[in-house]
């Protein structure tokens, strides 16, 4: 059988490793080491001059106990709390906005449209540049201490904003917030796909989104409860559960959260690669065998020869201007366009502004509040057999089903709203109004609304995450996602700046926008998308490389 060119230099550095006395994998030279009885060696990390940082780069606490799948879950969940805080904070801002608590702090925010649509955009507008900078600092400092700088920031713009006094504060609070934010859900996106195998890569990647969609619901509930609070703890309750999660997310990067044996080699510390990868796939006991031993400097090998390809093609480190060179530029662009139409589908404008959505089919603000919750639990819900067999149904198919699918659910809603909706009168904040008359056609825009969110959820809610950064090189993933969540972040924002103008302005208009955009995201996937499930990072690679050579 023909072999690749990474296979045959991954070959060839497993045999230059066995003759030069590092044949751990073939059992013969003298650095072959077996794990103790009683766990997965521990990992030795980089050296490092002063106190403070050896304190920060001690070992990491890996529960042995665990088989190595369950052991990555379990460290890939407690990554994935930055993803929690994020829709924690998607869940609940737009419903505290609506608290009748918030106004006396608010101010200005809980009477105009436009103003709101920033203060909930703001997050994201400071998000897109963290985002940006966020390739730089998972490269230079790594995965691991990147995700748990990240949740430092969040700590402080959080803890402004529930002790926030006055609308400015309340807009510095969030802007830093946004900070923290997008370098996290970054970072902690590049570290699940590097950490991960090939046949639960794909589950592993989805649990960010997972945690993501738990936030949602959680941050709905949570308001829904806190609103009965008479004083201001009512909205500032969120923001301290938030809090509580960023120190979580800290502790855990501290504790138990390794580096990325990808980012390990390309920074040359191959032998602490090893030790990672023992933790993350080796089993305990005696039940590790040099069999095992033999698929880890396999991976390793892989690791290498990638790594050392793309860095000798190029001749230089890493850049932003190197992903838009004629062998990435494919990939690059790809990548960025099914990030940005993630959020061009309006997903976040129903998370965002469901209150505002239901508010035309549902009178009372409780009402409302309920449904945006059962929303968020239908969120979550979909989500679960796509953590279990995303890499079963493959990434093409599943985004364009779900595209499909949320085209016409929307389709749907936007007719329904042309042949039933009513614009009313302006309210006493001169803020226009729109009505769905008819119960029947009520009832049909909640269930579409609900199928919609199953739809994402099931599809581009995991997939267009997971694609976007593993068909990205390992030397250039950190860079590319960046790009990706800068496009993410700032189409984010411009639709949750513009949504509750239109949504309050426009009965059908919204529904038929965002249906265009996921019809044109949907056909560009038919043509344009190549399969990768149960491809190795290595593998991947290879295939998209074959296509621009």
């Amino acid at each position: 059988m023909a072999q690749t060119p990474a296979s045959q230099r991954s070959e060839a550095l497993l045999l230059a490793s066995a003759e030069d006395g590092n044949g751990a994998a073939l059992g013969h030279g003298p650095r072959m080491r077996r794990p103790s009885a009683r766990s997965v060696p521990p990992m030795r990390l980089p050296e490092h001059r002063d106190m403070v940082s050896l304190w920060l780069a001690r070992d990491v606490l890996m529960p042995a106990i665990l088989p190595p799948k369950v052991r990555l879950f379990f460290i890939g969940a407690l990554a994935s709390i930055s993803g929690l805080i994020y829709g924690l904070d998607t869940g609940s801002i737009g419903p505290l906005t609506e608290m009748p608590q918030f106004e006396a702090v608010g101010g200005a925010i809980t009477t105009s449209s436009s103003l709101q649509g920033f203060f909930v955009a703001s997050i994201l507008l400071s998000a897109s540049i963290s985002s940006l900078c966020s390739g730089y600092i998972a490269d230079k400092i790594s995965r691991r201490f990147g995700i748990g700088t990240g949740a430092l920031v969040i700590i402080v713009g959080t803890t402004l904003s529930a002790a926030s006094q006055n609308m400015a504060s309340l807009f510095a609070a969030r802007l830093i917030t946004g900070i923290g934010a997008g370098q996290t859900v970054s970072v902690a996106s590049i570290w699940l796909l590097e950490v991960a195998t090939p046949d639960v890569r794909g589950k592993l990647a989805v649990m960010i989104q997972f945690m993501i969609t738990i936030g949602i619901m959680s941050g709905y509930f949570i308001c829904y409860g806190s609103q009965r609070i008479p004083s201001s703890l009512s909205w500032r309750l969120p923001f301290i559960i938030q809090t509580i999660c960023a120190a979580l997310l800290a502790f855990s990067v501290l504790a138990f959260i390794p580096f990325s044996p990808r980012w390990l080699v390309a920074h040359g510390h191959e032998e602490r690669a090893v030790d990672v990868l023992r933790q993350l796939r080796g089993r305990r006991d005696a039940m590790h065998t040099e069999e095992d031993e033999i698929v880890i400097q396999k991976e390793l090998a892989d690791i290498k020869a990638s790594i050392a390809a793309t860095t000798l093609s190029s001749g230089r480190s890493a850049s932003y201007a190197e992903l838009f060179h004629k062998r990435y530029r494919f990939r690059t662009w790809l990548g960025i366009f099914f990030m940005a139409c993630q959020q061009l589908s309006g997903i976040d404008v129903i998370l965002y502004f469901s209150p505002i959505i239901f508010s035309s089919t549902f009178s009372g603000t409780t009402a409302t509040f309920l449904a945006s919750g059962v929303s968020g639990i239908v969120l979550v819900v979909s989500t679960i057999p796509a953590q279990i067999w995303m890499d079963k149904w493959g990434r093409k198919p599943t985004m364009v089903w779900g595209g499909v699918a949320m085209a016409t659910l929307f389709l749907i809603i936007g007719s329904l709203f042309a042949a039933f909706g009513d614009r009313l009168p302006a309210d006493e904040n001169g803020e226009p109004r729109v009505v769905l008359r008819g119960g029947a056609a009520k009832w049909v825009v909640v269930v579409c609304i609900y199928l919609f969110i199953a739809a994402f959820s099931l599809s581009w809610a995991p997939v267009t995450r997971i694609y976007a950064g593993e068909i990205m090189p390992t030397r250039l993933r950190s860079r590319a996602a960046a790009a990706q969540q800068l496009a993410n972040w700032s189409s984010n924002f411009f639709v949750a700046l513009i949504a509750p103008v239109f949504l309050r302005a426009s009965p059908s208009g919204p529904y038929f926008l965002f249906s265009g955009c996921i019809v044109l995201s949907t056909i560009v996937c038919v043509f344009k998308v190549k399969e990768t499930k149960g491809k190795s990072l290595e593998a991947i690679a290879e295939l998209f490389e074959a296509r621009e050579d």
